[in-house]
């Protein structure tokens, strides 16, 4: 009896730990769901579903053109989202994939991208972020690799982000945030291109199985979030459990 009183403590324990954020959300972008994502076009970028994935594209010729969905729920608290990405078309001008995430009070944002660069002729992948209305720069590294993953967190008044490379998660960028940056953040995906007019390249960049793990996703109908019990609940009924076993194990001890 003990023993599994010992065990159930464990188990108990360790589904404390994974139930934090409590809110999940995913989209594998069989279908355009309008109640999660909405379509921007800039310059004549454009934003389907085909084949099973998001592909979002610019305009041949168009110079800055963008395709870009921005979603219409909004991550609360600690969170985590990442996405697929496939920088899939693109011609030698400026070229982009990216993940960003964007506070609604316009007070920070955070972006990561993959790139074709012709100032440089080189590919390469980046992470921006703005604070207080000032951007930066953070990490930059030249890569060959134009299809893998993005992650985008905030944990605390922390924002980090981290590229998926050899089988896990490899963090390379932090920024922190002044007491009180806590404005709910919205998500966007994008494909961009740049050049002169008239030979800016027709970019696509496709996204698939996008998820977010929040501590609270408001802003969209809760048929498309997954509730995750929150580490006290756990806690208090595993501790429930526990205290019952020791009952019925005394019990049987008289």
């Amino acid at each position: 009896m003990k023993k599994i009183i010992i065990l159930s403590m464990v188990a108990v324990l360790t589904l404390a730990v994974s139930a934090y954020p409590q809110f999940l959300l995913r989209d594998n972008f069989d279908s355009f769901d309008p109640a999660l994502w909405s379509d921007y076009s800039h310059d004549g970028g454009s934003a389907i579903v085909e084949n099973g994935y998001l592909n979002l594209r610019t305009t041949d010729g168009t110079r800055e053109s963008r395709g870009q969905v921005s979603s219409g729920f909004n991550l609360e608290g600690d969170f985590v989202t990442s996405v697929d990405f496939d920088l899939a078309k693109f011609d030698n001008y400026f070229s982009s994939a990216t993940l960003g995430i964007w506070a609604k009070d316009n007070s920070f944002a955070m972006l990561m991208s993959r790139k074709f660069d012709v100032n440089n002729l080189q590919y390469y992948e980046q992470v921006d972020f703005m604070v207080g209305g000032s951007w930066q720069t953070g990490y930059c590294d030249v890569t060959s690799d134009l299809t893998g993953k993005f992650r985008l967190g905030r944990f605390g008044s922390t924002l980090s982000a981290y590229y998926y490379s050899a089988g896990a998660w490899q963090l390379v960028n932090n920024a922190v945030l002044p007491y009180g940056y806590d404005s709910p953040v919205r998500v966007f995906l994008e494909a961009g291109n740049g050049g002169s007019t008239g030979n800016a390249p027709a970019v696509e960049a496709h996204y698939d199985n996008f998820m977010a793990d929040a501590a609270n996703i408001t802003g969209v109908d809760s048929r498309y979030i997954v509730a995750q019990p929150e580490p006290g609940t756990v806690i208090l009924l595993g501790t429930g459990l526990l205290g019952l076993g020791a009952i019925n194990f005394f019990r049987r001890r008289k």
